[in-house]
């Protein structure tokens, strides 16, 4: 007997962002494909159509208000926009608290009259019909009252410039990336920083979609050398949220481990880069063999990271088995040359510094 279906009817706003907020809560735990679904059989509805009101809830671009900012004063808890199939989008806090639904457009008019009268320098002369996008970069909160003025705004000590704010994830990727190849990496952090600006990657739980987790992994790789405690807490976050998207194997998740245990390593965290590089080498074999080139490039870099840490003669085994396998599988490869210079100044460094496995591997050749 087939599975009957919840009737539109019974799509009320709070029944709309009770189902968000029970499959976001699950999507942190068991991946958003299996929230979706779950949710979708525990109240009769189509995965299509939960897959729908989370898009609508988490998406920046299509919000009245970018996310992050809208919490219920009644119960404290982050405002969702819905969409039901007649009438215009309105916020509620998930879960519903039994609130009033208030109007999405009015609440976003409120907050760009706020942001026009309290700092319209940072909104450009030919964007003010879109002043509620830059609200991120002077607003750090709105608590939201039972009618749309009756906001409660608190203001960031420092106003941030935004880049792009109505621009979409997979553009900020694509035009980040352009500014990276002429050159121009400031503004490609500024406009993936932009983007973010919603997520705290320390408490928040991971993406929903996988342009924002790969926006956070680029963050990360792009500000490695200027801000390592940021970058890992990026790096984490995307690493994170990939794996719940695709799973740890998958060739995102396993990129954006390999720029986690990059940033672990610059922190000066070598037993946590230890793990990453450890866990990447596992699952590249897993993916590609254990004569892949990114298997033998992870598994070298495994050995200067052990060495660092001072296990020399751990790390000059493992970069020693690593050009053997590198020699016979791929010849005259320049990654040969640059493992061989490695493991000479492994050897060069334990002889000056008198180490005795290397005096007796010396002695004994």
């Amino acid at each position: 007997m087939p599975t009957r279906t919840r009737p539109v009817a019974a799509w009320t706003p709070a029944y709309v962002a009770n189902a968000v907020a029970a499959t976001v809560s699950r999507a942190a735990d068991h991946g958003l494909y299996q929230a979706i679904r779950e949710v979708a059989r525990t109240h009769r509805l189509s995965a299509a159509t939960i897959e729908e009101w989370v898009s609508r809830a988490r998406t920046v671009q299509t919000a009245p208000v970018p996310p992050g900012l809208l919490v219920c004063q009644a119960c404290d808890q982050p405002m969702i926009l819905i969409q039901l199939p007649t009438g215009g989008p309105l916020y509620l806090c998930a879960p519903a608290c039994a609130r009033v639904p208030v109007p999405a457009e009015a609440i976003r008019n409120a907050v760009a009259a706020a942001v026009l009268h309290r700092i319209p320098h940072l909104v450009p002369t030919r964007k003010t019909a879109h002043a509620a996008a830059y609200a991120p970069g002077a607003i750090h909160r709105i608590s939201v009252g039972a009618t749309p003025t009756d906001l409660r705004i608190t203001w960031r000590t420092v106003p941030r410039q935004l880049t792009g704010p109505l621009m979409a994830m997979a553009q900020r990727l694509h035009h980040a990336r352009l500014y990276v190849d002429t050159g121009d990496r400031i503004r490609a952090v500024n406009v993936l920083r932009t983007g973010l600006l919603h997520i705290d990657p320390t408490h928040d739980t991971p993406a929903l979609d996988t342009a924002t987790a790969h926006a956070a992994a680029f963050l990360a790789e792009l500000t490695l050398a200027t801000d390592p405690p940021a970058a890992l807490s990026w790096a984490t976050w995307a690493h994170r949220s990939l794996r719940h998207l695709l799973g740890a194997a998958s060739a995102q998740a396993r990129a954006a481990l390999k720029i986690l245990a990059a940033a672990h390593r610059r922190t000066g965290d070598l037993t946590a880069a230890t793990n990453a590089y450890s866990d990447l080498i596992r699952h590249h074999t897993e993916a590609e063999g254990p004569t892949a080139l990114p298997t033998l490039a992870a598994q070298a870099t495994l050995a200067v990271v052990l060495h660092d840490a001072g296990h020399c003669e751990d790390a000059q085994q493992l970069l020693a088995r690593t050009i053997t396998t590198h020699r016979r599988v791929y010849r005259q490869h320049p990654g040969d040359a640059r493992m061989t210079d490695a493991l000479h100044h492994m050897r060069a460094t334990c002889i000056d510094k008198l180490h005795d496995h290397q005096l007796r591997n010396a002695h004994a050749t």
